[in-house]
C-alpha cells in the first residue's frame, strides 16, 4: 500500500511539473501585438471547428483574423494555415483559406504568401511539420490563450523561435471543456516532445 501511495504521489508531482512548465512558456512567450518580435518567417494559424454551412466557427474565425492582422502589419512574411483535411466532407484548410481571401483583399494578403499544411491533424503534427516540412525558423502562433502554452512549448522543442498571440476576441461555448481537455493534451505532448516521437 505504501508503494502504491508513493507511486501515485510521484505521478502527481510529474503532472503538476508539466503544468508548471507549460504555464511558464505561456507567461514568457505570449505577448501582445506591440511586444511581438518583427520580421518573423510566418504566423502559424492553428485549425479549429468548421460549421456545416462551410464557415469557420467563432474560435477559428478569430484565430484567422488575429493571424492575418500580423501579416498585414508586416510582422510576419507569410501565413501558415495548418489543420485537419479529411477530404471533401471536412476540410479546415479550404475554409480557412477562403475566409482570409474573402475578408482581406489581395493587396493586403497575397495568395502566394498563404502556406497550406494539409496534414496538421494535431498541434504536435502542425509544429513538427512547420519545422521539418516548411523550414520555419521563427514564428508567431495565433490561437486561443488556453492553447498557446502547449503550442509554443512544442514549437520551441523543435527549434522554432516561437511566440504566441492570444486570439480570444469574445466568449466561446464549451470553453471549460476545452481547457480540461487541453491539460490532458499538455501531458501527452510533453511526453511526445521528450521522446521526440513521430
Amino acid at each position: 500500500m505504501t508503494y502504491v501511495l508513493i507511486f501515485c504521489l510521484i505521478i502527481l508531482a510529474i503532472i503538476f511539473t508539466v503544468f508548471a512548465i507549460m504555464d511558464f512558456y505561456g507567461d514568457k512567450y505570449i505577448l501582445d501585438i506591440k511586444a511581438l518580435p518583427t520580421n518573423c518567417d510566418t504566423v502559424i494559424i492553428l485549425g479549429a471547428g468548421v460549421r456545416a454551412d462551410g464557415n469557420p466557427c467563432d474560435l477559428l474565425a478569430d484565430r484567422l483574423d488575429t493571424g492575418a492582422k500580423l501579416y498585414v502589419r508586416r510582422i510576419c512574411k507569410t501565413i501558415l494555415l495548418t489543420g485537419d483535411n479529411n477530404g471533401q466532407v471536412y476540410n479546415e484548410l479550404y475554409v480557412m483559406k477562403n475566409w482570409i481571401m474573402k475578408n482581406y483583399t489581395e493587396v493586403n494578403v497575397r495568395e502566394k504568401d498563404l502556406l497550406i499544411d494539409n496534414c496538421g491533424f494535431s498541434t504536435y503534427e502542425s509544429m513538427y511539420r512547420a519545422k521539418k516540412t516548411f523550414n520555419v525558423k521563427s514564428a508567431i502562433i495565433s490561437t486561443n490563450r488556453y492553447h498557446l502554452p502547449r503550442a509554443i512549448f512544442i514549437a520551441r522543442t523543435f527549434g522554432i523561435d516561437a511566440y504566441g498571440i492570444a486570439s480570444d476576441m469574445r466568449k466561446y461555448d464549451r470553453m471549460n471543456k476545452y481547457k480540461i481537455r487541453e491539460r490532458l493534451a499538455q501531458i501527452k505532448d510533453f511526453v511526445l516532445c521528450i521522446l521526440r516521437i513521430h
